[in-house]
């Protein structure tokens, strides 16, 4: 139960944030706000944390 809730929460996360695949600087740290908000509360691993804030970073570099 606990890993669909994780992978809901990546899902709409991805689909606030990378639905275009590029971020500018102000969308970039409300991604990482809204993905360490997750982390803490326990909705996400670290590791899945750790894999959204790679996303983020990519998006921010306007890498695929």
């Amino acid at each position: 139960m606990e890993d669909r809730k994780g992978a809901v929460a990546i899902l709409q996360w991805r689909a606030t944030f990378l639905g275009e695949g590029v971020l500018q600087e102000e969308a970039y740290d409300q991604a990482l706000m809204a993905a360490d908000r997750l982390e803490q509360s326990g909705a996400v691993s670290a590791g899945e944390w750790l894999q959204m804030v790679r996303q983020a970073n990519a998006a921010l570099l306007h890498q695929p």
